[in-house]
């Protein structure tokens, strides 16, 4: 079951992302996902950098921002190129720790293509015709997926599914998958979509793209050796924690979007 603190945060933190949502307008959405962004790279810096995170860190941070922030303006390739590129002169002008440079080099642009890019496709979804709707689907059906992988796995869970992530289970996943699909169908009364083979394509596309972004997190936490990638939310974890299966969700509709069209 979900412990109380976890059902108090969720209750003031969902109201809160549905008003920001429906209320701020696509630029503002984005502002606000690219500060999500920002603190998910700083969380996944830190699994990485044992001391202080260096000057490379903090300008990919502020990078990740920008990233997310341009997309409704067609900014975000360049905001990219352009952290990435600072990012790298900072790390070359620190003479500290150079035989580690390129380790640290790459988890710095890892960070900035790995959360910033990836959610900056949120941003993007916001920004179509009927955004605030694709955004709303996108999120249910994707915490659809992960809230039924989670109970069907706590309470019918027999078989492990991979040791990167030893409480995920073949019956937790299967079920997260049915629920993807129901609620794909479901929030297809709400959204555009054209054919009613979309639904089912789209939960199960959705469906295995949220188990990869958990299951990628869950790697990277293991090799940091932590169970959250912070305590910043109460009861929940991190940032990370809770955006890990959007980093992939989000590409996987729009990119569907772009292909086969909505409407």
């Amino acid at each position: 079951m979900l412990g109380k603190d976890r059902l108090i945060t969720a209750a003031v933190a969902l109201p809160l992302l549905g008003a920001a949502v429906v209320l701020l307008p696509a630029w503002g959405l984005a502002l606000l996902v690219g500060a999500a962004a920002a603190v998910g790279q700083w969380e996944l810096y830190r699994m990485h950098f044992a001391g202080p995170l260096p000057a490379a860190a903090w300008l990919a941070c502020a990078a990740g921002v920008a990233v997310v922030a341009g997309t409704p303006f067609g900014w975000a390739p360049v905001a990219l190129a352009g952290g990435v590129a600072l990012a790298l002169i900072a790390r070359l002008l620190d003479p500290a720790r150079r035989e580690a440079a390129i380790a640290e080099a790459a988890v710095v642009v890892l960070g900035l293509a790995y959360v910033a890019f990836l959610l900056s496709h949120v941003a993007a979804l916001r920004a179509l015709p009927d955004g605030v709707r694709w955004v709303f689907y996108l999120l249910l059906v994707t915490w659809a997926g992960d809230a039924a992988a989670y109970y069907v796995g706590s309470r019918l869970g027999r078989t492990r599914l991979t040791e990167v992530s030893p409480k995920k289970t073949v019956e937790g996943t299967l079920g997260g998958l049915a629920a993807s699909v129901a609620a794909a169908y479901l929030g297809w009364l709400f959204v555009p979509l054209a054919w009613g083979w979309d639904p089912l394509f789209i939960g199960l596309l959705l469906g295995v793209a949220a188990l990869l972004g958990d299951l990628v997190e869950s790697l990277f936490k293991r090799a940091a050796g932590v169970k959250d990638s912070s305590a910043l939310i109460h009861g929940h974890g991190g940032v990370l924690d809770k955006v890990d299966s959007f980093l992939f969700t989000g590409p996987a509709l729009l990119y569907y979007l772009s292909v086969v069209g909505a409407g």
